[in-house]
């Protein structure tokens, strides 16, 4: 760990020169097809979010139960690796993810997941494929395979600004789209709060073979980009708290359409397929599709409140719905590359704002509260952390965490929160902050999912881009006996984006 932290900062002070510069990364898809105790076959897909940094690459990864009996069976945590051209584009590809999950009762133990992997891709019309060998195993578990995975790998390129005050004027930002030679422009995003009802029907039963009686409540986040005025895709993250069923999470991309029917207010339609399960909702290998309808209005020039109904359901699985969405968009224009981007004559007006990426562990003091049989044993989450500032050092934050230790393989954690930094001198900061969200799983005493975070800490910064953060606090389930101190302990990357 000490040589790759070594290696990046090594790297990222090379690129980082000049105050502007180009972020390249991929979007990442692999699939692995595991083999569990008594020849049972998992169909593991896993997507990620990496940076590259020269030959290095580093970033957040998701793997997800799609085939199989397995449905909600996730895990989340850090994938890293080492990407080297042979001859004309073939690339070796070396790396490893280590994150923290599991669940619906398969042998992971503790819930630490590690997955090395080794292999070749090829670069074709601008997006690499590959083939390689990968082992899936989980030390405190029962789960150790090898296999032949498949991988689909997505170049993109942003433009990122170094962490620091040195302010921007329009001839930095006109220098730098002459001199990096590429299509520079704004790109539209978003990023959403999601509340969500799925209203489920009475002849739906769980895992247990049991009828659904109750529906469920959903809080959960959705990213998406903007392609021109009518086309999105997307991808969106929720879980349950409320209706029996804690421990029920779903990661889903896809495409929509918007039409605008007035100045500000509008119609859309979404599809989307992806992994969901647990919390004894019966979704069979864990594949989902969904669909929906809605109307949107803007709130003001950042704001977008939007609303839609539609159905949920599984490939194999008992589970399906109609659901009921309330979203809170905020729209992003950022300075980008690549097609599809808002050319502009001026960039006279302009703003940076920072984003904190934190990959952390979170302990769980030791406290009869946390298992629902009394069990006191303490807990170790892996995950990793997303804050967006805003103004007067205010930020928002999204979170999501996996148990590795302490009996609770397949406990999870999804937060939202907000919070406020309060700067001490240049390299030691603190902050204050409050989370909500759901959590469930591992025989982890979180009622109906719906929890809350109080947290305070601090950041000591190693330079302008990387630093380490701590902070302490308290989770509680509002309707469970879940309430104990929590520890954090992190390494952050710090840029900014031009907006």
């Amino acid at each position: 760990m000490k040589k790759i932290f070594l290696f990046l900062l090594i790297a990222t002070t090379s690129l980082f020169s000049n105050d502007l510069f180009i972020q390249k990364g991929n979007y990442l898809i692999t699939y692995d097809n595991l083999e569990l105790p008594n020849n049972e076959k998992l169909g593991l897909l896993g997507t990620s979010y990496i940076y590259n940094f020269d030959n290095l690459y580093l970033g957040l990864g998701i793997y997800s139960a799609v085939s199989g009996e397995r449905g909600g069976f996730f895990t989340g945590g850090i994938e890293a690796g080492y990407k080297v051209e042979l001859v004309n584009n073939i690339f070796l590809d070396t790396g490893v993810f280590v994150g923290g999950g599991g669940g619906s009762s398969a042998p992971q133990g503790g819930g630490l997941m590690l997955r090395p992997h080794i292999g070749l891709t090829y670069d074709i019309w601008d997006t690499q494929i590959g083939l390689g060998i990968s082992k899936v195993k989980f030390p405190n578990g029962d789960i150790d395979s090898d296999q032949i995975y498949l991988q689909v790998s997505i170049p993109f390129q942003v433009v990122h600004k170094k962490n620091n005050n040195s302010p921007m004027i329009l001839d930095d930002i006109q220098n730098f789209m002459t001199e990096s030679k590429q299509n520079i422009g704004w790109s539209n995003t978003y990023f959403a709060l999601t509340i969500q009802r799925y209203m489920i029907p009475n002849d739906v039963k769980n895992t247990s073979g049991d009828l659904v009686t109750k529906d469920m409540s959903l809080i959960g986040f959705e990213y998406g980009k903007n392609f021109n005025e009518n086309i999105f895709a997307f991808i969106e993250t929720a879980g349950a708290g409320g209706g029996g069923a804690d421990g029920y999470a779903e990661v889903l991309g896809g495409v929509g359409y918007k039409k605008a029917l007035g100045k500000h207010y509008g119609f859309l339609a979404k599809v989307s397929v992806g992994a969901a399960g647990g919390g004894r909702v019966d979704t069979g290998g864990g594949l989902i599709h969904k669909e929906s309808l809605g109307l949107y209005a803007a709130l003001g020039k950042k704001l977008i409140i939007s609303s839609d109904i539609g159905h949920i359901d599984t490939i194999d699985g008992e589970f399906k719905a109609t659901t009921f969405n309330i979203k809170f968009n905020y729209k992003l224009k950022s300075l980008s590359t690549g097609g599809n981007l808002d050319f502009l004559d001026t960039y006279e007006t302009f703003g940076e704002h920072e984003w904190n990426i934190e990959f952390l562990n979170q302990y769980y003091v030791s406290d009869s509260s946390i298992k629902k049989n009394g069990d006191d044993t303490a807990l170790n989450l892996i995950g990793f952390k997303i804050d967006r500032f805003l103004v007067n050092d205010f930020y928002i934050s999204g979170q999501a965490l996996g148990a590795y230790n302490g009996n609770s393989g397949g406990y999870a954690v999804g937060l939202v929160g907000l919070g406020k930094r309060l700067v001490y001198n240049k390299s030691l900061n603190f902050f204050t902050q409050m989370n909500i969200g759901v959590a469930g799983g591992g025989n982890v005493a979180s009622g109906d999912g719906f929890v809350y975070q109080p947290m305070i800490g601090a950041e000591y910064r190693i330079n302008e881009s990387f630093g380490i953060q701590t902070s302490f606090g308290k989770i509680k389930a509002f309707n469970g006996n879940l309430d104990t101190w929590v520890i954090d302990l992190g390494f952050s990357y710090k840029f900014k984006t031009i907006d």
